[in-house]
């Protein structure tokens, strides 16, 4: 049985709680409104998590780079150029990742990390005169948001702004900044490979951008953090000189029939009320997997009983209690968390405790509380749930909530604890 504890503002006065209780309104990120001070800075955190490292393999040891944009979180589409992809079938795609609250740009991180990090990725459209393609991903990381279309193309002058994954530069996720010369329709000649040579024909939008190879498919965004184009190149004989795709025609080959009829698979609210069972484990480990206050919620007296009661527990019953307090939500999602309804948030943090229960291979309850946003999740194993009393899940979440819900930590976990332990006699 999966238990989910309703979200709760921990020390905090109990108005915000009760608020927060009650599904307080939240923004939805395409709407967030653009933070005042530097646009740029505002805009490259806003788009950075939907914009994608391509890397496809040509064959011969050949490999093309560039990047690319969740334009359709339902369909699980991004958006490049026709020559990153070139002829082959598939890519692979890779998703920003956080450590510390910052993007790790470094390309060996994500290289070492293929298995972990890398998205295969199906490609399934393309337009080679407009030089656009679409990729279906297999999968999606949780809560990833897909960039909203600008409504119309930029004017002359009007500021905008790239992110990029430049191959002579060493790092991943590049910000440029811009301003739009023109938007015209134009004709050109491209030499993709030695014997290919090929016509792109499309509407453009030319910047100031400073662009180079490896940029090419990349999301070129306003200041609302709108798609207004797509990187295609910068002009090897002028300075700062560079091209991208308009939106019109990224509006063209959305609306194409056979990319309307690519089944939808965005979760709808009752997927993602229901819980899915963690992987069944076997512990083939001698020591219990160590809880971990990070927030420093509780008293060292009621900590320390705590973890007493986990050895207890795994040397005797072979189960383990697992408790985590973290300060804010991994890898840097601690503002998107708190924009999310109380569903999203649930199903955000279920997501971590079962990849967290895979990972360490954990084998009876898991208890994780954040401090910002103020949050608790409760899972009881597969394997374990046979041996604890019916409903035993039920209380031990009654038990906890009242006691944070006053704001008397210590003696919530203690109550838990006794709890388990009662339960396991």
């Amino acid at each position: 049985m999966t238990l989910t504890l309703p979200t709760l503002l921990l020390r905090r006065p109990l108005g915000w709680l009760a608020a927060l209780l009650l599904g307080f309104p939240t923004s939805t990120i395409a709407q967030e409104p653009v933070p005042t001070g530097d646009a740029g800075s505002s805009v490259y955190r806003k788009v950075l998590r939907s914009t994608v490292w391509v890397v496809s393999d040509r064959g011969g040891g050949k490999i093309a780079t560039g990047t690319g944009s969740l334009v359709d979180r339902g369909r699980r589409l991004v958006l490049t150029n026709y020559h990153v992809v070139g002829n082959v079938k598939t890519a692979t795609v890779y998703f920003p990742a956080f450590q510390n609250n910052h993007v790790v740009t470094e390309k060996k991180f994500y290289q070492d990390g293929r298995g972990r990090l890398g998205i295969e990725a199906e490609v399934v459209e393309l337009d080679k005169q407009a030089d656009l393609a679409l990729l279906r991903l297999e999968r999606l990381p949780p809560d990833v948001p897909s960039l909203t279309l600008a409504k119309e193309s930029p004017d002359p002058g009007q500021s905008v702004h790239s992110i990029g994954n430049p191959g002579r530069s060493g790092a991943l996720w590049v910000y440029t900044e811009g301003k739009v010369r023109q938007v015209y329709m134009k004709k050109w000649k491209a030499q993709l490979e030695p014997n290919n040579v090929v016509t792109f024909e499309a509407r453009v939008i030319e910047t100031n951008s400073a662009t180079n190879p490896g940029d090419s498919g990349g999301p070129l965004v306003n200041d609302r953090g709108e798609l207004v184009g797509v990187t295609q190149g910068g002009a090897v004989d002028a300075q700062l000189l560079s091209t991208f795709i308009d939106v019109s025609e990224i509006r063209r080959l959305l609306n194409r029939r056979s990319v309307l009829a690519m089944r939808t698979t965005t979760e709808t609210t009752a997927d993602k009320e229901k819980p899915k069972d963690p992987i069944k484990i076997t512990i083939a480990r001698d020591k219990p997997i160590p809880s971990d206050d990070a927030a420093k919620f509780f008293g060292s007296e009621a900590w320390k009983k705590a973890v007493e009661a986990s050895e207890k527990l795994f040397k005797d019953k072979k189960t383990d209690l697992v408790i985590k307090t973290i300060p804010t939500p991994p890898m840097g999602d601690e503002e998107k968390v708190k924009k999310m309804s109380p569903s999203e948030r649930l199903s955000y943090f279920r997501e971590f405790v079962l990849k967290r229960i895979e990972t360490e291979k954990v084998n009876g309850i898991y208890i994780l509380v954040s401090k910002s946003p103020g949050s608790m999740y409760v899972e009881i194993t597969k394997d374990a749930r046979a041996q604890y009393p019916k409903d035993f899940g039920k209380k031990l979440q009654e038990t906890l909530l009242t006691a944070f819900k006053a704001g008397n930590f210590d003696e919530g976990l203690t109550k838990a604890v006794d709890l388990v332990l009662e339960a396991r006699k």
